[in-house]
């Protein structure tokens, strides 16, 4: 039994280490072995945005085209060393973040087909259209008719996605062989008209908003890297505890966020994302609030921190407590 993980990230557009995004960064921490080999796709740059309705149609054109090429790429590497047993980790930001939990829907749907790989990508799993949720329930029954299984579907031990984009490839269909996973959001949204996609699996998948525009989130040219890190570091923390290895000489290069990092400033975006009621928030926003109370207008009349002990987290393996609830005091005051 081995490690196989998947890092998804947006177009490769920096000159030097440290404009990398947190998918990236993910990579160099984590070890190489025979017990645990990585694939990595550096993103492709998202196409031109064209005016009028035709232009915006090329556009979602161009953008599924990459996103099924990028998304059938990471499958073919799978059907080369996936065995049975093997444990699948997948990390992604932004655009690439939705391929990874587009490819673990289809994981989930067709499992890994070797021997009707092309064929499956081709006609079922890659869908130029949409799909109802019983149009994929007739596609695992086939898929499963065709490799001989009853039981086709495969598991993914850790989803880790920052800021996921909307995909114009994407399915409506949520994703439900993940074991545990993790999606870090942007409060200040700033990743244009590809911003706001949320998880479809919040049972699995644990959704916590963090303080930032997309880039502070997700890391990467323009990033405020001390709240990108506290983004970073809580992924890790998580991918850990489900099985992943990092690097024994890792552990210097891997981010350890303060209270001054959790106050670090931003240029700030009009924020046009609109939270759920009752959001898991990092309780990293916690501290910057006691600072800056006029934040609580972002954030709605009631949230739950998320990550108590944050702070404290000297090593990966510390169990998180449990996340509590809270109803600012000084909302009335700092919303009026």
């Amino acid at each position: 039994m081995k490690n196989i993980v998947l890092c998804f990230d947006r177009a490769r557009d920096h000159p030097g280490p440290r404009e990398a995004s947190n998918a990236e960064a993910v990579l160099r921490l984590l070890e190489e072995s025979d017990e645990q080999i990585t694939w990595y796709h550096p993103g492709t740059p998202a196409p031109a945005s064209e005016r009028g309705r035709l232009g915006r149609l090329r556009w979602r054109e161009a953008a599924a085209h990459d996103a099924r090429t990028t998304i059938a790429e990471a499958y073919e590497f799978l059907v080369e060393w996936w065995e049975p047993g093997d444990r699948i980790f997948m990390f992604g930001v932004g655009l690439g973040a939705s391929c990874a939990h587009e490819l673990t829907r289809l994981l989930g749907t067709v499992g890994v087909l070797p021997d009707l790989m092309d064929y499956v990508l081709a006609t079922y799993a890659l869908p130029r259209t949409r799909r109802s949720p019983q149009d994929w329930q007739r596609v695992t029954r086939l898929a499963a008719r065709l490799a001989g299984h009853r039981e086709i579907g495969v598991p993914v031990q850790f989803l880790g996605l920052w800021d996921m984009a909307k995909a114009p490839c994407r399915q409506e269909t949520g994703v439900t062989n993940v074991v545990a996973g993790r999606h870090a959001v942007a409060v200040d949204g700033g990743n244009g008209s590809l911003a706001g996609r949320l998880v479809e699996a919040p049972e699995s998948v644990e959704e916590v908003w963090f303080r930032g525009a997309h880039c502070d989130v997700a890391g990467g040219r323009g990033a405020c890297w001390p709240l990108a890190d506290i983004a970073l570091d809580w992924m890790l923390d998580g991918a850990v505890q489900a099985g992943v290895t990092v690097r024994d000489d890792s552990r210097c290069e891997a981010p350890a966020p303060s209270e001054y990092d959790a106050l670090a400033e931003s240029p700030r975006t009009i924020s046009l994302r609109r939270l759920p009621a009752s959001p898991l928030v990092h309780a990293s926003v916690d501290v910057y609030l006691r600072a800056h109370p006029e934040y609580w207008r972002r954030l709605p009349a009631q949230v739950v921190w998320a990550d108590a002990d944050w702070l404290a987290r000297s090593e990966r393996l510390v169990d998180a407590r449990p996340s509590t609830a809270v109803e600012p005091p000084v909302l009335a005051a700092a919303a009026s």
